[in-house]
Parts: structure tokens; sequence; C-alpha cells
């Protein structure tokens, strides 16, 4: 059996080299949307005998002077004569996935390439309405699910809008597919009606999202300030004196700080000089001063005999109670008889300055 096809085969070419068969003209690549239909030619010198199509190595369509041979449903076949060509059409229905074709005869075979084309969707990222009256803006349109990268425009009221105003960025997407992301910027003045077209070669028209956007004055206040102006203007307006208010408040805290600190500085100063004073006054009290250093007896002062004066006593042993003065805080000695000048041992009549505190009575004996 195999050496009988092989003869058959062999027979063939020779006589289509008898013949001079060739292909005239192959077929050429095509360029279909998902799910439409595709069609190849092959343009033959009369006279032939047989043309196969093949697609992605697979035998599709034989045909013979006496009718075509086909493989499945999907394929079809058209054919056209003239007086010295012959024209064989292959039909791919509904295509789905890239593929190569090719068109041969027995002397001769030619290829070509199928490419299928996916329409995604068009739709704006965020549906913007209204909008301030020569505010700045960015609208984006999205473009998922196509093959190849769609081509992205744009059209403001019908006006094509130039490409310096937006950018598109492409990125690949599941399934061979990609997704475009277009993003423009505009200023209004006026109501307009914006327009995102994405389109691809083979797609009889583009397809569009629509975008109505009112435009409205912006008032501040009392005033309504034109978005021609800088929109900086306004935020250094608020911003400038939220700034200074810190900083005064800042340096308000700061003196208070330095006042305070200054406060308590003095008046540890005062209460030390205080401190000293009330030492000073408690030595003299006490009777520690270096002049009378060494006495025990407080009440009696050894700077001078003539402090004092001596009076009689009746008796150089007895000695009655001091007697307290209230209005100097000073005490005094009684007085004694002056039969008793003569005495050694006498008793001395002093006053002895006694600080208001404590106050305490002490009996003081002179000798």
């Amino acid at each position: 059996m195999g050496t009988v096809s092989t003869i058959l085969k062999l027979f063939s070419i020779s006589l289509g080299m008898c013949l001079s068969t060739m292909i005239v003209e192959g077929p050429k690549n095509a360029s279909v949307l998902l799910g439409s239909d595709a069609a190849f030619n092959c343009t033959l010198l009369n006279p032939w005998s047989v043309i196969i199509w093949v697609m992605n190595d697979t035998p599709v369509l034989t045909v013979v002077p006496q009718g075509p041979i086909i493989a499945g449903p999907q394929f079809g076949q058209r054919s056209y004569t003239t007086s010295d060509k012959f024209i064989s059409e292959l039909i791919i229905r509904t295509v789905k996935n890239n593929a190569t074709v090719r068109c041969s005869i027995q002397t001769d075979s030619q290829q070509a390439y199928l490419f299928v084309q996916v329409a995604g969707t068009v739709y704006f990222e965020n549906n913007i309405s209204t909008v301030v009256t020569n505010h700045s803006i960015d609208i984006v349109c999205k473009a998922n699910g196509w093959n190849p990268p769609p081509t992205i425009t744009w059209t403001v009221n019908q006006t094509a809008v130039d490409s310096k105003l937006y950018t598109s960025i492409f990125q690949p997407a599941p399934d061979h597919l990609f997704n475009a992301t277009s993003t423009l910027n505009l200023t209004l003045s006026a109501d307009a009606e914006v327009r995102c077209l994405a389109n691809i070669e083979e797609l009889p028209q583009p397809r569009t999202a629509e975008l109505h956007i009112t435009v409205k004055p912006h008032k501040y206040g009392l005033f309504d300030f034109a978005a021609s102006q800088d929109r900086t203007w306004l935020i250094a307006a608020i911003v400038v004196p939220i700034i200074g208010f810190i900083l005064l408040l800042i340096l308000i805290v700061i003196i208070v700080m330095c006042c305070i600190k200054r406060n308590k500085h003095s008046e540890s100063s005062y209460q030390n000089e205080l401190r000293k004073i009330s030492k000073g006054k408690s030595f003299e009290a006490t009777g520690n001063d270096p002049k009378i250093s060494g006495l025990d007896n407080f009440g009696m002062s050894t700077e001078s005999v003539h402090d004092y004066q001596r009076t009689p006593s009746p008796s150089p042993h007895q000695v009655d109670k001091w007697s307290w003065s209230k209005s100097n805080g000073t005490l005094e000695t009684p007085t004694v008889p002056a039969s008793n000048h003569g005495s050694q041992n006498a008793v001395i009549n002093q006053y002895v300055d006694m600080p208001p505190y404590p106050r305490k009575t002490r009996h003081v004996t002179a000798v």
C-alpha cells in the first residue's frame, strides 16, 4: 500500500513537471477578529492536477479538477477560473487562534500566517460629571483584553486631542492579551463631551467610551476666584498663617519658660540670703560671737567693766531673780544696798539683750 502511494505521488510530480504547473501567487498573511472568517487565495497556471491546503501541518482541503475534498465543517472553498489561471480560495470559519496556512502543489508550496485579533473593552476608571472652571483634571481610560495592543485616542466635543496631552501605558495580560491605560490631562472652561477611542487594524470602527462633563464656577466665601489663578496662592494663603501662628506659639512658650526659670533663681537667691541672716542672728543670740567664745554664761559680757554697774549686796551669795522687762526684752538684776560697795563679790546690775525667740529666763551671777 505504501509502495503504491509512493508510486502515485512520483507519477503526479512527474506529470506536473511535464505540464509545467506552478504557483503564480500564493496566499498572503491575514489578520481577522476573533470569531470571524478568514480567506486565503492560491493562484495557479493552467493546467493543474491537484491543490492541497495545509493548516498547522494538517491537510484541511484538497482540490482536484473533479471537485474539492473538505476535511471538516470549519473549512470551505471557492474557485475561480480564467483562460490561463485557476484561483483556489480556502475559507476558515470562526477562527480562534493564530495559525500557519500553506498552499501546496506537486512542484511548489507557499505559506502565509493567520493572525487573530481580539477587541476588548473600553471604559473610564473614574466617572467625572462635574468640574470647576479652568481647573486641571486627569481622566483615566481603561482598555482591557486586546490583541494586539490597541491604539488609544481622545476627542473633546468631536475634536481630536493633541497626543501631548495624554499618555498611554500597555501591559501584558493572560491568554496573550494586552491591557492599556490612557490618562488625559484636561482643563475645561465650558461643558464638554469627552471620548476615549480604542482601535485595532481589523476592527471596523473604534470602540469608544463617552463622558459628559459639566463645568461650574468655584466660589470661596464672598469671592468667585477664577480657576485660571494658580492654586499655589490659595495653598500659600492657608499654610503660611498656620506656620506663623505655630512659630509665635513656640516663641511664647520659650519666653514663659525662661521667666519661670529666672523667678525660681531669684527666689532661691533671696531664700539663701534670708537663711544667712537668720544664721547670723542665731549666732549672735546664742553667744557664738568670736569675742565671747568660750563663755558659758551667755548673760555676761567681757568687753569692759563699764558695761555693767555694781550695786551693794547684803550678802555675796544672795541673789534675787531677774526681772523681765517687756518693753525691750531685757533682764534686769535687782538693786541691792550701797553698804556693800566695798565687797569684792557684788551682784551686777546688768541689762542683757535677749532675743525674742525663744524667750528664756536665766539666773546670772557675776563674780
